[in-house]
């Protein structure tokens, strides 16, 4: 016998047994732990579960490292998606974003809400119909009437092409950690590439490593109840095909653990 496997059979059966109490870990097996649920509710970052212990053990797995770069990953994206915006004004034009595979887009949401200038439109995308929810419910809430949730495949040209006005800011938010297929990766930055206006921005981010990788696959699953796949990759390989497709690179950051990137780029005006 595997007693690897042994090893995390155990501890699968454990967390999801005893553990089961904290809201985090239920939502994490109910709706795979790469969810835009799930992120959602890592971004929300507020402890809750069935009675106190529940609390107690949701604030331990909120803390966990990973969850604590996932937080780091969403400044990042957040403050580029700023500069992103400005150069878009700068130019004469109304910011139009675009979320190819959003989730909910909480941190969409929070920085056009931080931003405040009232002249953002906004599209979020995504094939799970529950985290597009969530997202419409979130921007009501907040009275934001200018973003629009669709159901849609991010790597679909047809899905992409329908959005009117053409975004002139698009974002792939984790989307490419868990696809395995590097072509797939770059398919898509053609798509996107192809879709932007010149001087265009693409905002994309990148898993450089995760901690405690090998047991969260072993133990959680993904998406839809798939296998957990997370892909890490060196930001410079990612930003290569980036750059192979045609992309001007304006800035790459790590969070502060090292375990994501964040890189913004521009579609260059033709010569």
């Amino acid at each position: 016998m595997n007693l690897r496997k042994l090893k995390y059979d155990i501890l699968r059966f454990l967390i999801r047994e005893y553990l089961n109490s904290s809201d985090g870990i239920t939502i994490a097996f109910k709706e795979g732990l790469t969810s835009g649920v799930m992120l959602d509710y890592i971004y929300r970052n507020r402890p809750s579960g069935m009675w106190l212990i529940g609390e107690f053990i949701d604030r331990i797995f909120l803390s966990h490292p990973a969850w604590k770069s996932i937080r780091g990953r969403k400044e990042h994206l957040q403050r580029m998606l700023h500069k992103a915006i400005a150069r878009q004004r700068k130019l004469g034009r109304a910011p139009v974003l675009s979320d190819a595979a959003s989730g909910t887009a909480r941190y969409l949401l929070d920085a056009i809400q931080e931003d405040g200038r009232g002249d953002i439109t906004a599209f979020c995308h995504d094939i799970d119909e529950r985290s597009l929810e969530i997202g419409r419910r979130e921007a009501a809430k907040r009275g934001m009437s200018s973003v629009y949730y669709t159901c849609g495949d991010a790597l679909s040209a047809e899905c992409l092409n329908d959005v009117r006005p053409t975004p002139n800011v698009i974002i792939a938010s984790g989307f490419y950690d868990w696809i395995a297929d590097e072509g797939l990766v770059r398919k898509s930055m053609r798509l996107l590439y192809d879709l932007l206006p010149e001087e265009g921005c693409f905002l994309f981010t990148n898993l450089l490593k995760q901690i405690h990788l090998e047991m969260a696959q072993a133990v959680f699953p993904g998406l839809n109840k798939k296998p957990l796949q997370l892909i890490p990759r060196p930001a410079e390989l990612v930003n290569s095909w980036a750059e192979a497709t045609g992309f001007t690179l304006i800035e790459t950051s790590n969070d502060i653990t090292g375990c994501y990137s964040a890189t913004l780029a521009c579609k260059p005006s033709c010569p």
